[in-house]
């Protein structure tokens, strides 16, 4: 059943294309949610001996010395068929710190080839208008997605542009401004039949937009100013819903942006993910709680569909859960990883990992294995209710604050560092 429930996700999300095995076609997945049919993914490897690394191709620009400044955005790459894509967002070397705070960095949209790492083109983006005032999330924090034909990239600038595969600019929207961008923009775009997803900037809503033009279809409005959490297309008692944490929960018409029902929970920073019937979420950064919610009804049900709510959940910034059979995986501050029971929200155990990445949300194989992968310090442990340690990897040294999560296609996992997106697959004899 938990099978069934997921294809129907990836049908859902990119309903339009002809999507395989090999493609990671947005945030989290092809699921969102940070599932992955891959099995026999490598279990070691190393950025300084090259155990395991089948390429490394170096992200151009130059980056600020202070550790603050010194990643080209925190955004994932996303893989369709031989081509991997990634943004990035580059301050000039030489600014100093005032300089930085009024300078909207340069936004890029690059392609490399899956094969051996090389880089087809490099687009550079107009920026918009809005200036982060957190300038810790920079500006190229959303995760590009695709549709196999275009990719649609969002930028804390508040730019919305589409790119053919050749690199050429079909669209480019600016979205509308707002005064409050702290914690700035940085939930990813997604894809609905002929329409491009993304957050309202001037609220906490949702815009739908067409993909051919990037013209308004609907918006969806909302009090809370979260701009965090991606959202994840479910079936649900055969309807399809849009399930959105815009400082609580609900399930949306994505046709249309209508609220089918809500949930005043406790949930902000993180996205959704779902098993066994129930969708988990947490505040992320900031909170301590986590919250499981039945989605079969309507309206408000804050007080007859929450399952269970607990208060020993301190989610790491911006990272998300990931479901595993009964169990719930995610990072914790400071740097711990959680095990909790999906039915009943008991917390089956809770480890102390060292210099493992705040924020790079964990990644489920259907082997048994969840992935809490970076460009810093990996870790690598068994599904079930026993905390049992596969591996320590590590590519970039003293890039554990890079909070990039992988993209996982074809038996390889695709890393961003600061320095070089990483081709991590099985060697002959390693």
């Amino acid at each position: 059943m938990r099978r069934l429930w997921i294809m129907l996700v990836v049908i859902a999300l990119i309903p339009h294309s002809r999507a395989n095995a090999g493609d990671w076609p947005g945030w989290r997945g092809p699921t969102g949610m940070g599932h992955t049919d891959e099995k026999d993914l490598p279990l070691e490897w190393d950025g300084k001996t090259n155990k395991n690394i089948i390429w490394k191709a170096a992200i151009p620009g130059t980056y600020p010395k202070i550790a603050l400044f010194s990643s080209p955005g925190h955004s994932s790459p996303i893989v369709w068929r031989d081509r991997v894509f990634i943004t990035t967002a580059i301050w000039p070397a030489d600014a100093n710190q005032d300089e930085w705070k009024r300078t909207i960095a340069e936004h890029h949209v690059l392609c490399f080839q899956t094969s051996d790492g090389k880089q087809l083109w490099d687009v550079t983006i107009p920026a918009g208008k809005i200036m982060s005032d957190n300038i810790f999330h920079g500006y190229a924090v959303p995760t590009p997605v695709t549709d196999g034909k275009h990719v649609f990239a969002l930028f804390g600038s508040g730019v919305l542009v589409c790119l053919d595969f050749e690199g050429k600019i079909v669209w480019r929207e600016e979205l509308p401004r707002l005064k409050d961008v702290d914690p700035g923009i940085c939930s990813s775009p997604i894809l609905y039949e002929d329409t491009v997803i993304v957050p309202s900037i001037t609220d906490a809503g949702l815009r739908a937009l067409e993909k051919a033009t990037g013209k308004l279809k609907w918006e969806q409005k909302s009090r809370d100013k979260n701009r965090m959490a991606t959202p994840v297309l479910l079936h649900i008692q055969d309807k399809l819903q849009m399930i959105h944490f815009p400082g609580g929960m609900q399930g949306l018409d994505p046709a249309t942006g209508d609220v089918i029902w809500s949930c005043r929970a406790p949930t902000s920073q993180s996205s959704p993910t779902f098993g066994q019937g129930l969708i988990f979420g947490d505040a992320g950064r900031g909170g301590k709680n986590g919250v499981a919610i039945d989605p079969t009804s309507k309206g408000d049900v804050s007080k007859t569909h929450v399952k269970w709510e607990v208060t020993d959940n301190p989610g790491a910034a911006a990272s998300s859960a990931v479901i595993s059979g009964n169990f719930i995986y995610r990072v914790s501050d400071p740097s711990r990883i959680l095990c909790r029971n999906l039915t009943t929200g008991e917390l089956i155990y809770d480890e102390r990992v060292m210099k493992i990445s705040p924020s790079a949300s964990p990644i489920a194989t259907p082997d048994g294995r969840i992935y809490f992968a970076s460009a810093g310090t990996s870790y690598v442990v068994k599904a079930g209710p026993t905390y049992e340690l596969l591996a320590t990897n590590s590519l970039e040294s003293g890039n554990s604050q890079n909070y990039s999560t992988p993209a996982v296609a074809d038996g390889r996992l695709y890393i961003k560092g600061r320095f070089y997106l990483w081709c991590v697959g099985t060697k002959k004899g390693e």
